[in-house]
């Protein structure tokens, strides 16, 4: 996934460069599972949530999360977004989200939860982070799901809330928001190197000229 992230990061910073600032992409899969929701009052029954899958026209693959649910997502072909940008409190909270939960996620149904929260941090009109309640709702899995399996989820999904809520420490991913005019907006993220990693550049790049000055004067 280290791997995908940093090709996507490459594609990103290619599509940045160009005047439309647009990025070609094509889905190919969704990591995740039913769910059925509540938004503004209108109910939508097994609703795959999770982790999107697209890959650029480079070949370069990546993950991406919906950040709007009145449009459907693409399902064929490639389709051109361009690279927008969230509001402070939204970038705020997703970057909570991302830096606590992101590299946890093990399992489709961690990736639902996942998404399940971004459509809370996204939709919500009000302050309060729940799931449970307000504009956006989770409601049940599905129709066969117990009690305690709807519980355990909605549990995941503000754990992964009141995480990103709460969350004071550095930015560990660019957020990227994807829009497209026709299809759902999505959110994708790169990872941002750590320090250590930008010690060690640096430190390769003094090392490159010192042995080419060394050459230099062996001349």
């Amino acid at each position: 996934m280290k791997n995908k992230i940093l090709v996507a990061a490459l594609a990103l910073a290619a599509a940045g460069t160009t005047s439309a600032a647009v990025l070609d992409i094509e889905y190919t899969q969704t990591l995740g599972t039913e769910i059925t929701m509540v938004t503004d009052g209108a109910v939508s029954e097994d609703y795959l949530s999770g982790g999107m899958q697209y890959k650029a026209l480079s070949g370069a693959s990546f993950e991406a999360f919906c950040v709007e649910i009145g449009q459907s997502y693409a399902l064929a072909g490639v389709q051109s977004y361009t690279v927008g940008s969230f509001g402070a409190v939204q970038s705020r909270q997703l970057q909570g989200l991302f830096s606590t939960s992101y590299g946890l996620l093990s399992s489709d149904q961690d990736r639902a939860a996942f998404q399940t929260a971004v459509w809370e941090i996204t939709h919500e009109q009000d302050s309060q982070l729940d799931a449970s309640q307000g504009s956006y709702q989770f409601a049940f899995l599905n129709a066969n799901s117990t009690a305690e399996e709807d519980a355990a989820f909605l549990n995941k999904v503000n754990g992964f809330l009141s995480a990103a809520d709460g969350y004071q420490g550095p930015a560990k991913y660019q957020l990227s928001k994807l829009q497209h005019i026709d299809y759902q907006d999505l959110v994708t993220v790169t990872a941002v190197p750590e320090p250590g990693t930008y010690a060690m550049l640096l430190a390769g790049l003094s090392l490159v000229g010192f042995v080419a000055r060394r050459r230099q004067r062996a001349r």
